[in-house]
């Protein structure tokens, strides 16, 4: 299997769990304001379990972002330049990014560790922190993997089409 046929299953899977992600935000949101407002009866947890599942969407949106370079950016300087001092602009940028996306992953694991060993839990529902760290932190490290080997292709003088591959025109 191709390396981008590959990031074409991986963007397609990882779409699917932040949409039902997102759609069991919206449901246990609903039925806690609707039970506590109406039937005086909130969802037990309820709000601990929209800030797991919110983690987790906004950590799993990083490596689809970063593929799909749609990050929200303010172009002072880099719509003005041209040619190879661009590409040696674009080469800082993600060179910085990638060390970013680096410390992110690298502290979310230190800080998986520590609640690992101190046997943290939520307050409500008693639930275990550190594998939420954990997974903040390997999917920190995909969209830091992504951002390196953007990296490598912009001082080869080329873009990679990891993005392209999983994205149709038009389709985000």
């Amino acid at each position: 299997m191709t390396p981008p046929r590959l990031w074409t299953i991986f963007d397609q899977a990882l779409k699917a769990v932040m949409a039902t992600l997102l759609f069991a935000m919206m449901t246990i949101t609903t039925i806690d304001v609707v039970g506590r407002y109406l039937l005086n009866a909130p969802v037990p947890g309820g709000f601990e379990i929209v800030q797991y599942l919110m983690a987790v969407v906004v950590f799993a949106s990083l490596p689809l972002t970063t593929a799909a370079d749609k990050h929200l950016s303010v172009s002072l300087v880099g719509s003005q330049l041209k040619g190879g001092v661009r590409r040696v602009h674009r080469v800082f940028v993600l060179t910085l990014s990638s060390i970013a996306l680096v410390v992110i992953a690298w502290r979310m694991a230190e800080q998986a560790l520590i609640l690992a060993r101190s046997q943290q839990i939520s307050g409500f529902l008693q639930l275990p922190l550190a594998p939420i760290a954990l997974v903040m932190s390997a999917l920190a490290g995909l969209a830091a993997v992504i951002v390196l080997v953007k990296l490598v292709a912009a001082m080869l003088g080329r873009e990679p089409s990891i993005a392209a591959a999983a994205t149709p025109p038009g389709i985000d």
